[in-house]
């Protein structure tokens, strides 16, 4: 894939992460908005769902820890996502083979969960040419080979 996320401008994909901070409580300690966002956020960057959304409440009530885990396999990888209610902050991570804007997932992030602020991190992850030569991934899509 190609990328400007990247140092040499290719990638095997992208992994962005969220982390969301004054979240809507209403949304993000409900399992049917979870997992609807799941939904929708696939359909805005054109990702495949397999399989259903995984949506459990974890942790001690009351704790630091309480709150909803989300995860999703999606044709090229998966989403997931960790929602604390002590603090309304959300953790929300997509990472994916296919090409999708980061941008694009912080805009439609930030504005599901009303979140008042979102550092978002984006990291290239690399393949190894020396096992799939002259291509980045099961794409195929081809990358320059080094001299």
């Amino acid at each position: 894939m190609k990328t400007n996320y990247s140092p040499t401008g290719e990638s095997w994909g992208l992994l962005v992460s969220l982390d969301l901070f004054g979240c809507d409580p209403n949304v993000i300690n409900s399992g049917k908005e979870l997992e609807k966002y799941v939904v929708e956020l696939c359909d805005v960057i054109n990702m495949k769902r397999y399989g259903p959304c995984h949506c459990e409440l974890f942790g001690e009530a009351g704790t630091p820890l309480a709150g909803y885990s989300v995860f999703q396999f999606i044709e090229t990888s998966c989403i997931s996502g960790h929602f604390s209610a002590s603090d309304n902050s959300a953790y929300v991570d997509v990472f994916s083979c296919s090409e999708f804007d980061p941008v694009v997932v912080e805009e439609f992030t930030t504005k599901f969960f009303k979140s008042e602020s979102c550092i978002k991190t984006v990291t290239p992850r690399m393949y190894d040419p020396r096992v799939r030569p002259g291509n980045c991934c099961s794409c195929g899509s081809k990358v320059k080979q080094d001299a």
